[in-house]
């Protein structure tokens, strides 16, 4: 099922197995059938997958207004904050009513821009048993120290993935993408979270819904509150 909730595009796929799982995932595009066929070469366990497209990238997903950075076109106005609000408020709410889950577990996805959100989101939230970021932005000006010096609302697992090509970049930003990766990883699993870290093959644009689904397979399978079932 596809509608547009306010100004977004939202995909609900429901699981064809009893579940209590729900992936939120902010998507460029709209990445379902990527992640779903994924998910379904890796045996994951069964979730119901809510994708969210039509977002205003670089604004929403930013957590605090920077300069041009990759190109002159980006647009980096720090709207992460008011987009997670709808998200808890608005995209939430709905889903779970549209798919009958009361008290569900849910699992916040993203990559690149959106794997940095998801990552400020646990400093925002309490609501989620997960965060993924795959090839997540954590490039993004002082994301690193704000990281390390605040602390998540909920000692959720973390999953985090990097392209081992994603540093061969002119870019003096992209070229630390693999290094603040994992020194993302050691820091929450030195701070006691359940983090997990994992060096992909290829550049930032290969693999895309295989990444991500990799991180759902490992956070449903080593959270002991979700329960897992068979596969989809």
């Amino acid at each position: 099922m596809t509608v547009t909730l306010d100004e977004y595009q939202v995909t609900i796929t429901p699981a064809a197995q009893p579940t209590d799982v729900i992936v939120y995932c902010n998507s460029y595009g709209d990445g379902t059938d990527s992640i779903l066929k994924s998910c379904r070469k890796l045996c994951c366990p069964a979730f119901h997958l809510v994708v969210i497209s039509k977002i205003h990238w670089d604004a929403d997903m930013s957590p605090w207004p920077a300069d041009k950075i990759i190109s002159k076109n980006d647009h980096f106005t720090g709207n992460a904050g008011t987009y997670l609000d709808w998200m808890l408020t608005r995209l939430i709410p709905y889903c779970e009513l549209s798919l009958q889950e009361k008290n569900p577990q849910r699992i916040l996805l993203g990559y690149s821009m959106s794997g940095l959100f998801a990552l400020y989101a646990m400093y925002r939230t309490d609501m989620f048993a997960a965060y993924i970021s795959a090839s997540g932005s954590v490039w993004y000006p002082d994301f690193i120290d704000f990281a390390m010096s605040h602390v998540p609302l909920k000692k959720s697992l973390v999953y985090l993935s990097i392209g081992d090509r994603e540093n061969i970049s002119p870019n003096k930003y992209l070229q630390t993408t693999i290094d603040k990766t994992r020194q993302l990883s050691e820091y929450y699993v030195s701070t006691g979270y359940p983090c997990h870290f994992e060096l992909n093959p290829g550049n930032h644009f290969v693999d895309g819904g295989l990444r991500q689904s990799k991180g759902i397979k490992w956070t449903m399978e080593n959270n002991p509150d979700i329960y897992v079932c068979s596969p989809f």
